[in-house]
């Protein structure tokens, strides 16, 4: 039964607004040769780029510990994709570069805003369906990253701005079209709210787990390393490998159809028994060397099935951190979320810019290359929290 519409929308258009969340975040990637043309930006500036992007999360994070406790997490998701809104719009209306940076700020204000927030919401205010939404929700995100290389295909060139435009206008109107059925529902009926637990349990006893911190410490080189691919595999083809716009496209495409493609079967697989640490394990090890294999070779068909294979492997990563979490601490999921987003946030501050300055000083592919070391040191982390956690029911299913 879903949760009380009054303060949430519905899951549907949750996951429609995550979907083009996940385009906005992933346009920088295929888009950065033809952003460095136009404003003259070097590749470590477009790594700056992507820092101030987690600066403003980062602003974002502090300045939502004080009124968090204040807003719901409907109205702080409604803030987020309000300021995402006016960033992807000004974007295509400005001409600076200086307003470029300022508005990538603001971009990640919004996107801690919606992140942390809609998987609050669907943690909480769907506590009973949480491991099924949740995972769907990161693979809304993995579906709009997958279509980012093709949707931006026409506006490759001088017209990069308004791929940026054209996703606020889409944001606004799921935003407006969704606070709009909540409001029709609410005049229809109230509905009975979901069984969760009734008060958050103290966070003191999360941040003395060893295994949950390791495990969020993981989340962190999994976020910068996601990142990483996201944003510099589609430059080191189209730079390095001297491909085509489409190929370039399809690079960072067939990433997220591996990410996806993992998110969507690890729910079933872990329903028939499999272990989740074992999976982890061997997924980020795998993850690993095909990272490595795909920068070291020059076909393009075995790079694309490599950087395929890098998503899969990894890919569920982050719905399982929560659901486990959760299913250790089921009174903490908001802090769960937010922990998460923290230490992805950090992740994806530090690494890309490393990967970008490597890069300035040697070859994106040896930087790519060394980058898959967060991969496989991740696998060494996984086995950390397995072995602490051995004696701790490590069931996943919930209520």
């Amino acid at each position: 039964m879903l949760h009380d519409t009054v303060n949430t929308m519905h899951p549907v258009f949750l996951f429609a607004g995550f979907f083009f969340f996940a385009v906005s975040y992933n346009l920088l990637g295929p888009l950065a040769t033809n952003i460095m043309q136009t404003t003259g930006l070097s590749l470590s500036g477009s790594g700056t780029l992507v820092s101030f992007q987690q600066i403003g999360s980062l602003i974002s994070m502090a300045v939502s510990l004080l009124v968090m406790k204040r807003l719901k997490q409907g109205s702080v998701m409604k803030i987020g994709y309000l300021f995402l809104i006016v960033a992807l719009v000004s974007i295509a209306l400005s001409s600076t570069t200086t307003a470029l940076f300022i508005f990538y700020l603001i971009l990640g204000l919004g996107s801690f805003l919606v992140d942390s927030a809609s998987n609050a919401t669907l943690a909480s205010e769907y506590y009973e369906k949480r491991s099924l939404y949740i995972p769907l929700l990161h693979f809304c995100y993995s579906i709009g990253a997958i279509a980012t290389g093709y949707l931006i295909l026409p506006f490759k060139g001088v017209s990069w701005r308004w791929a940026y435009g054209l996703v606020g206008v889409a944001m606004a109107l799921i935003l407006i079209t969704g606070s709009v059925h909540r409001q029709a529902t609410q005049k229809q009926s109230k509905k009975k709210r979901d069984a969760e637990p009734t008060k958050d349990g103290p966070i003191t006893l999360l941040l003395k787990d060893r295994a949950f911190i390791l495990y969020t410490l993981v989340i962190m080189f999994y976020m910068g390393s996601q990142v990483i691919c996201a944003t510099w595999i589609p430059v080191y083809v189209e730079t390095e490998l001297g491909q085509s716009a489409s190929i370039t496209g399809t690079s960072l495409t067939v990433f997220w159809i591996g990410t996806a493609l993992s998110r969507l079967i690890v729910g079933p697989i872990m329903n028939r028994g499999a272990n989740p640490f074992t999976l982890s394990i061997w997924g980020m090890f795998l993850a690993g060397i095909s990272l490595v294999g795909a920068t070291l070779s020059g076909s393009i068909p075995i790079v694309l099935i490599l950087v395929l294979l890098c998503g899969f492997f990894a890919g569920a990563t982050i719905p399982m951190y929560v659901v486990i979490a959760s299913t250790w601490y089921p009174r903490n999921t908001a802090f769960i979320s937010l922990s998460y987003i923290v230490s992805g946030t950090v992740g994806r501050m530090i690494f890309p810019y490393l990967v970008a300055k490597v890069a300035s000083f040697s070859s994106l592919g040896f930087a790519l290359m060394l980058s898959s070391l967060m991969l496989i040191i991740s696998a060494f982390m996984i086995l950390g929290v397995r072995s602490a956690t051995r004696n701790r029911a490590e069931s996943i299913h919930t209520p």
